[in-house]
């Protein structure tokens, strides 16, 4: 059986809308951080390839790993089904090699710096529909689905795992689209064709859908 997350706890906090073609994208979580955002959070880039490595050598305390990520989400459900949140980890690992996370992860902190990120972000056009697919795609333990209304919703959104992770600045280019066949973002295919869009084209905003 598939690891289920455990239900939404009162702390969690809902996906964001992000802005089309925004280095600060609004934030519609009441939250003052926001994704990508230089006034609101600031990546550094030794923070960046500290909080890489630091994840990467976690793999060494994985019998620890179902408290980490408990004390992540607020949701100590997820320590005391101790065995069962054993089960997923060993499967996300699997899973975020597999589908290209851990490469995101290096691509986004270690090989790029912010600056690069931030140029991407800006020539995406779109915006995120909360479809969560790319949640979904690895049964995300962080992911959760509100029973009445059906929306998703991020429990660890606004930490440093979100910030720091590839969730708050995915996609920054084709490929990550194509990972996971994300709906809501598309890049220009040159940069001639971002420039002369921004000059000429006002910016696009998805709806959002459940």
């Amino acid at each position: 059986m598939p690891y289920l997350p455990p239900p939404p706890s009162q702390n969690a906090l809902s996906l964001p809308l992000v802005a089309a073609d925004a280095w600060s994208p609004v934030d519609l979580t009441g939250s003052e951080k926001r994704s990508d955002c230089s006034a609101g959070f600031d990546y550094r880039r030794w923070k960046q390839i500290g909080w890489a490595m630091i994840t990467m050598s976690q793999v060494l305390v994985l019998p620890l790993w179902p408290f980490f990520i408990a004390k992540e989400a607020k949701d100590w459900s997820i320590a005391r089904n101790y065995f069962k949140t054993m089960r997923y980890c060993l499967k996300a690992i699997y899973d975020h090699i597999r589908y290209g996370s851990v490469w995101r992860m290096i691509k986004y902190n270690v090989l790029h710096g912010p600056e690069y990120v931030k140029k991407r972000i800006e020539m995406r056009r779109g915006a995120c529909t909360r479809c969560a697919k790319c949640c979904r795609a690895f049964n995300c333990i962080f992911l959760g689905q509100d029973d009445k209304s059906g929306d998703y919703y991020c429990k660890v959104f606004g930490t440093s795992y979100w910030y720091y992770g590839t969730c708050g600045r995915y996609p920054i280019d084709q490929r990550d689209i194509d990972d996971h066949g994300c709906p809501g973002f598309s890049f220009p295919k040159t940069e001639e064709e971002w420039i002369a869009a921004k000059k000429n084209l006002p910016p696009r905003k998805l709806p959002v859908v459940a």
